[in-house]
């Protein structure tokens, strides 16, 4: 291994740089250059497909805790529905203190609109719901939507809520 670093060496300068190739050195010379040229770009082969190893790596490891962390965040909503000790909030939903770690908040059940084809709801609700580039202005769709209860084509109603957790400092 330091014979790798000692033909390396050979054609580095003080700071580094590439030294000139010397003319009348013979095929020896250009041999140096070569070596460290080979030995450079395997070494630099190896470095990205270990940094292409550790981002996989790291990527899974991302995956597992994300997944993780929904699991634990399931869980505790879970139980704060079904447990009376939780505290009821004036709007629905709940709340829990724990002095020492977090508040955790879930909101009432509220439902949602997604307009998955624009055009399609924009079709079936008519012009007065489009904005000035002629498109669906989806706020107004979806209220309107939740209002009427009626659903068009190219929406999909869902049931959604939120949870907060503030940790203390």
């Amino acid at each position: 291994m330091n014979e790798d670093f000692e033909f390396i060496a050979e054609v580095l300068d003080d700071n580094q740089e590439v030294k000139p190739i010397e003319l009348g050195g013979g095929l020896i010379e250009y041999r140096k250059y070569a070596w460290a040229l080979k030995f450079l770009e395997d070494k630099v082969i190896k470095l990205k497909k270990y940094k292409e190893q550790v981002m996989v790596d790291i990527d899974k490891a991302i995956e597992g805790k994300e997944a993780t962390i929904e699991h634990l965040r399931g869980e505790i909503e879970k139980a704060m529905l079904a447990d009376p000790a939780v505290d009821n909030t004036p709007t629905g939903g709940k709340n829990l203190q724990l002095p020492d770690i977090a508040t955790i908040s879930i909101s009432k059940l509220q439902e949602k609109i997604d307009i998955i084809d624009p055009e399609t709801v924009l079709t079936e609700l008519g012009d007065e719901f489009k904005v000035v580039k002629v498109s669906l202005d989806t706020s107004k769709a979806k209220k309107h939507i939740l209002e009427t209860g009626k659903l068009p084509k190219g929406a999909e109603k869902r049931e959604d809520r939120t949870m907060s957790v503030r940790f203390k400092k």
